[in-house]
């Protein structure tokens, strides 16, 4: 008979125990490990999931940009890759069949000839913007869903003011 056997919870029942405990702590470690991991590998996959916006803007463009989304009737936004394109007109607004989704802005000037011109980068140009929908409950208890919106002014800090007086005052 070991002196091990004869002893209730004698030493190798005490190195069993603590090399399982270790065993058990290593265990949950890794295990906590790999989920930190993954989830900042699906924060990262997400963020870069998000589309670039590009907007096509009349050479010289100044006033404001207003996008409606999922509108029946109208072409949905052209994309090259994760670039969703939208063509804006002299008159600032734009309509299409397109989902808004969130996702960075850039702004390029269209010359005459076709080549597109970035806006100044030292000068903030985007001032004002905005998202708005959702849905209005009428008095006869209907609910009409609003069209999703993005809004924003094109334009130095002192245009985009000048244009916000102007506003109130047309109110």
């Amino acid at each position: 008979m070991l002196i091990s056997d004869s002893v209730e919870g004698g030493p190798s029942v005490n190195i069993k125990k603590a090399r399982f405990s270790n065993l058990v702590l290593l265990l949950f470690i890794a295990i906590v490990t790999v989920c930190i991991v993954a989830v900042g590998l699906a924060l990262l996959n997400k963020s870069a999931e998000k589309p670039t916006y590009k907007f096509l803007l009349p050479k010289g463009f100044t006033g404001w940009v207003e996008v409606t989304f999922e509108q029946p009737g109208f072409p949905p936004l052209k994309k090259e890759g994760r670039t969703i394109i939208y063509e804006v007109p002299p008159s600032g607004k734009v309509m299409t069949a397109s989902k808004n989704v969130s996702g960075t802005l850039i702004l390029n000037y269209v010359e005459q000839d076709g080549r597109l011109i970035e806006l100044p980068t030292d000068v903030s140009m985007i001032h004002g913007q905005g998202t708005s929908g959702g849905s209005i409950s009428g008095p006869d208890g209907q609910t009409e869903m609003l069209p999703s919106r993005l809004t924003f002014f094109v334009g130095t800090e002192e245009q985009w003011r000048e244009a916000v007086k102007n506003n109130q005052s047309d109110e």
